[in-house]
């Protein structure tokens, strides 16, 4: 078991905050998720991770990538226990993550011929305990680039996003609302604009997502609002409000309170 904590650096494009080798994984319960990209991959033994109301087991090999604050937990679930490589991601140009993988609050993948995500995180592990540490970090950079291509190219995709209603209808109304969550995001605009009414929009955001439109574009909001808490400490709460679509402050503290548990100053103390 090799692991090591707290490798952020402030200047290059992609940064390791944490990585791991045949950890002895004890059960995590993350209800605001965690504030990075959080890979997790079963090399001894077999685990479960519960996200999106979906239950997901991870044989030796296979792996899942979790976007920033998405609630989640996994355990062991074999008598032998559970041995996971980990890695979570930060950097300058973490946001744009997003825009390499698609939106998906997370992504399966698996060793493969063309890449093995266990090999990688050995590479890294012996990267990081025999080169230079002041040349490390660029290098690292360059090389979780290569992982996270190699998770959209290579990764499993879920079966519901191959349904035509999904691409017709959820993908572009999410490309959108993602595009437009801080403005006013109107639910009669965007199902106009793909020629349905809002009422069927609504249905299929329940049956593909789980959700009402409203319900995704206020959990999105809070998503980037709490991303904006982390990774931009010195920007006012007054400035986060609008940035993320709400009309004042005191609706935002409100709602933010409401649906975490937490005031926007109280989350960003704990990070």
């Amino acid at each position: 078991m090799e692991v090591h904590f707290n490798l952020l650096d402030d200047f290059n494009p992609f940064s390791i905050e944490s990585i791991g080798y045949k950890w002895e994984q004890e059960m995590v319960i993350r209800e605001e998720g965690y504030p990075y990209y959080h890979w997790l991959q079963t090399e001894e033994g077999l685990g479960e991770v519960t996200i999106e109301q979906q239950k997901i087991r991870l044989k030796p090999s296979e792996g899942i990538l979790i976007a920033p604050f998405v609630s989640h937990y996994y355990e062991a679930i074999s008598a032998k226990g559970w041995k996971t490589n980990f890695l979570t991601i930060n950097g300058t140009f973490a946001p744009s993550i997003a825009k390499i993988l698609g939106t998906d609050s997370f992504y399966l993948a698996n060793d493969c011929p063309d890449f093995s995500y266990s090999e990688w995180t050995k590479r890294m592990l012996s990267h990081i305990k025999n080169e230079n540490k002041n040349s490390i970090h660029q290098k690292l950079s360059i090389d979780v680039y290569t992982f996270l291509l190699n998770i959209r190219d290579h990764g499993l995709h879920r079966t519901f996003q191959t349904n035509d209603l999904y691409h017709q209808y959820i993908s572009p109304s999410i490309q959108w609302i993602q595009s437009n969550y801080r403005e006013k995001c109107a639910i009669a605009d965007l199902a106009k604009s793909l020629f349905i009414s809002p009422q069927y929009l609504n249905k299929l955001f329940r049956r593909f997502i789980g959700v009402s439109v409203y319900q995704y574009v206020l959990a999105y909001r809070i998503k980037m609002a709490k991303e904006i808490l982390v990774t931009n400490r010195d920007l006012k709460i007054k400035d986060i409000t609008f940035l993320t679509g709400f009309n004042d402050t005191s609706h935002f503290v409100a709602t933010f309170k409401k649906e975490t548990g937490y005031t926007p100053k109280e989350f960003r103390t704990f990070y």
